[in-house]
């Protein structure tokens, strides 16, 4: 498992809204981010059964990481990491990107890593990100990547945001 762990100093309390975000100037139709009020430990509880769900995380990992995230929250820190790589079938990888670039995804499909951070928000609230590296799988790799980055058209981010918030009974 290639799970990354990175504590930085800053962490607060909670508040539940979710947001878009600016991109080059123009403001998208996709969340990337929410802020939650509930308690440290009950995100962290929903965050990690969620990316098990998914397959994004390993069940044994689940428990590690919420300590995790609870004790950077309890230190003032901001926590990050990097889930575990997520591969799809074409048609999976092709609901998650824009369709000018669909045509980059082979019949091999391709995956996903997600990297999600924690950390205060302006108001106080746990305010989680959510940013996917998408990847097309090419036959014989291409880059360091092992195939082509393709850009997000936001179904996978508001997804998690979304199951999220049902597990917290929002």
């Amino acid at each position: 498992m290639h799970l990354k762990h990175y504590l930085w100093s800053g962490f607060v309390p909670l508040l539940a809204a979710a947001c878009t975000y600016d991109s080059g100037g123009e403001m998208t139709g996709f969340q990337n981010f929410a802020v939650y009020t509930q308690g440290p430990d009950r995100v962290a509880d929903a965050l990690t059964a969620e990316l098990v769900q998914r397959n994004a995380l390993s069940p044994d990992m689940a428990t590690e990481l919420g300590t995790s995230f609870v004790d950077a929250f309890a230190a003032g820190r901001e926590s990050q990491f990097n889930s575990e790589s997520v591969s799809l079938a074409r048609d999976e990888l092709a609901r998650l990107v824009p369709e000018e670039f669909r045509k980059f995804i082979g019949d091999e499909g391709g995956r996903y890593v997600l990297e999600l951070s924690m950390e205060p928000a302006a108001d106080g609230g746990l305010r989680l990100t959510v940013t996917p590296t998408i990847i097309a799988t090419v036959r014989g790799g291409e880059g360091p990547l092992g195939g082509r980055p393709l850009p997000s058209n936001g179904t996978l981010e508001s997804s998690i945001l979304e199951s999220l918030s049902r597990r917290l009974g929002l």
